[in-house]
């Protein structure tokens, strides 16, 4: 059966001011397998002497008639884009739910912050468990700013889900980039969250799709994030005066000769450190972040620098660990010490490991993934990558293996005085018989 929906506005005079002034009310009436009524508030007042009851608009052509009217129109169409939603999703509806979605009441229809918050709440049911602290914070920034970008950019309190769109992404990312300033790398991580939080609700049948298929954000430039042999050892030989510095460029090599990233250098103990049969010792560990087992081989570097920080930590670890903040700080102060031309952050130390240590010394992309403790060896392709270093030697020792097994009978002659430059030689065209063209009549 056909649904159809009749709006009545009328005016409600018992509230009438003395100025003739009436509140103007409307009534939803739904008409069809399911008959209902709900009335509202349309948030206006009319002037009872050009309110004409009948046609249900404003009589003349002044301009308060005219305004109110176009008003009037406004509000007529939103209802109708309403109850067209209501419509394309099939489901039972009701003349107070059109009423509730056509004034934006998160109490009855799922909203994005609402859904957001939801989600930050069980998500800190998780830390400790399954999840860290800092993937909470990180998540709880975002439904701030974006809690921030509704209430200053859209005006409203907060947004139905099936009202997000391509142009509600697309300003939003705008947003992010012309009032935040943020770079192309934070923009992303911040749509990623919210795409995620989509497709949750999409999995949930909130929305009947999510709105992020198809949008594409702006990608950023394809930066080295490790540092080259020279630029290490420049790092190594620079010389310091300040502790905190050198504290942070000891911190930085050992995690770039052993490829320990910052979240498990805090943790590390003594019960980390493994002496084999053969005299070698070895650091093993699982990581944090994914709980896979990392074993490292120590050479002299990192083993000094375990003998000359032990004992100083309070909490019984090797090294004293600052803030992940405080050596980004001292780590840009070495940058420009060492002229090197660009900064780097700790986590880079991890990527040298894998690309100029391991991959430039000829170690198997395999023997680096089981070495960093990566679940998958497509993680460690994003961390290892081969240098021009590499390439050099590698078709340098292909080179040698040519030349070393094949070899060419003759090469050694001088050509013949016969032959002759091809290219200044006159080619004579080939005489053949000519084709008779035959003409269809």
């Amino acid at each position: 059966m056909k649904t159809e929906m009749k709006v009545l506005l009328y005016l409600k005079r018992n509230e009438q001011s003395e100025k003739d002034m009436c509140p103007l009310m409307g009534r939803i009436s739904i008409k069809g397998r399911y008959n209902s009524t709900a009335q509202f508030s349309c948030k206006m007042k009319v002037d009872s002497k050009i309110w004409n009851a009948t046609s249900q608009r404003c009589t003349g052509k002044s301009k308060v008639a005219t305004s109110t009217n176009r008003e009037i129109e406004k509000l007529l169409l939103l209802l109708r884009y309403r109850f067209n939603e209501f419509l394309e999703d099939g489901q039972k509806f009701s003349a107070e739910d059109l009423k509730n979605a056509f004034q934006g009441i998160a109490a009855v229809q799922m909203t994005l912050l609402k859904l957001f918050k939801s989600h930050n709440e069980e998500l800190a049911l998780c830390v400790g468990v399954n999840r860290t602290q800092n993937t909470y914070l990180i998540y709880d920034k975002v439904y701030r700013g974006l809690e921030k970008y509704i209430h200053s950019k859209k005006k409203v309190s907060d947004v139905p889900l099936k009202q997000l769109d391509m142009m509600f992404i697309e300003e939003y990312d705008l947003y992010l980039k012309i009032e935040c300033k943020y770079k192309p790398a934070t923009r992303i991580a911040y749509l990623k969250v919210l795409k995620k939080l989509m497709n949750m609700a999409t999995c949930r049948g909130l929305v009947p799709s999510n709105p992020f298929k198809g949008f594409k954000s702006e990608r950023p430039k394809q930066t080295k994030r490790y540092l080259e042999m020279d630029e290490l050892k420049k790092v190594m030989m620079v010389e310091l005066d300040h502790p905190s510095h050198i504290l942070a460029r000891d911190l930085f090599v050992f995690s770039a000769l052993t490829g320990v990233c910052y979240c498990d250098m805090r943790m590390l103990s003594d019960s980390n450190i493994v002496k084999q049969a053969d005299e070698t010792i070895w650091l093993q560990l699982k990581r944090h972040k994914t709980g896979t087992p990392e074993n490292v081989r120590l050479t002299d570097i990192p083993i000094t620098l375990i003998d000359k920080y032990k004992g100083i930590d309070k909490d019984g670890h090797l090294f004293p660990m600052p803030s992940y903040t405080t050596i980004r700080l001292h780590l840009k102060t070495i940058a420009d010490k060492c002229k090197l031309g660009h900064y780097f952050s700790y986590h880079q130390a991890r990527h040298t490991f894998g690309t100029t240590i391991c991959l430039g010394n000829g170690i198997p992309i395999e023997t680096v993934s089981k070495i960093m403790g990566h679940c998958s060896i497509n993680i460690t392709q994003h961390y290892a990558k081969v240098t021009e270093r590499k390439i050099a030697d590698d078709v340098r020792s292909l080179g040698s293996c040519i030349d070393k097994n094949f070899s060419l009978a003759g090469i050694e002659l001088t050509p013949s005085r016969i032959l002759r430059d091809y290219s200044q030689r006159h080619q004579k065209p080939r005489l053949g018989k000519k084709k008779k063209s035959v003409i269809e009549l």
